[in-house]
């Protein structure tokens, strides 16, 4: 099988993605957005997946310079082959179906969730193919400040108090997941560093703590991703 990623920085690269394809016989095709790229027919490929990064889904070109190839893009492969996107990858998909991005605030105040939560699947997130063999809650890493509406006709799968629209299908090929499986131990304290002014603005958070989570965590998060991986590759036109 043969993937498509479309990364936006280095240090948001597939993670865990990586040793299954490894351990799987699958070939990636990662495009490194921000050096000077050519997209690739999305028909040479079983399926894209679309990864996090620090940018804003409503901000301009000169900011978010990939952002109307990959949307363009992502309006051609749905419903032709299987796509997934994980935090500003799920803003992207959305936006390209027609839904709104922006900041995620509550009470006058943005709601930040950085670290591991726990997320609630919807009733139709509990019978969905995707989230097949989880069980609700589930423990996940979110890493974001923005949000997403659900566009028209998606399904929302997950919810959490803090940020209602965590994870939502549309048609039965295309996921977006606001929080993600892919980070390893140290992705997560590699983005601890580069995002620390971000993260401590009108934020509490205690980095220690996070960076001891996700190795508690991390054969929980590579079962997770695992899981995500053989459901996302198993989808067909039938979602079966």
């Amino acid at each position: 099988m043969k993937l498509l990623i479309f990364q936006h920085v280095p240090h948001e690269h597939p993670g865990y993605i990586t040793d299954y394809a490894a351990k799987n016989n699958i070939e990636l095709t990662v495009i490194e957005l921000w050096k000077k790229y050519t997209l690739p027919d999305y028909k040479n490929f079983d399926g894209l997946i679309i990864m996090g990064g620090p940018m804003g889904v409503y901000e301009n070109e000169e900011k978010f310079p990939s952002k109307l190839d990959e949307v363009n893009y992502i309006k051609n492969a749905i419903d032709k082959i299987p796509v997934i996107g994980f935090c500003l990858g799920s803003q992207l998909l959305a936006y390209a179906l027609g839904g709104k991005v922006a900041p995620n605030f509550i009470d006058g105040k943005i709601r930040k969730e950085i670290g591991y939560y726990d997320i609630e699947l919807t009733g139709e997130g509990q019978v969905d193919h995707i989230f097949r063999d989880f069980s609700s809650p589930l423990k996940v890493l979110q890493w974001h400040g923005d949000t997403f509406s659900l566009p028209e006709n998606a399904v929302l799968l997950a919810t959490s108090p803090d940020c209602k629209n965590q994870a939502f299908r549309f048609g039965v090929m295309a996921y977006g997941t606001l929080f993600h499986f892919e980070f390893t131990p140290e992705m997560v304290s590699r983005q601890n560093e580069i995002d620390k002014d971000w993260i401590n603005k009108d934020f509490s958070f205690d980095k220690n703590q996070v960076i001891a989570q996700s190795k508690d965590y991390k054969i929980l998060m590579e079962k997770q991703c695992e899981i995500i991986m053989n459901n996302f590759l198993s989808l067909t036109k039938n979602g079966k």
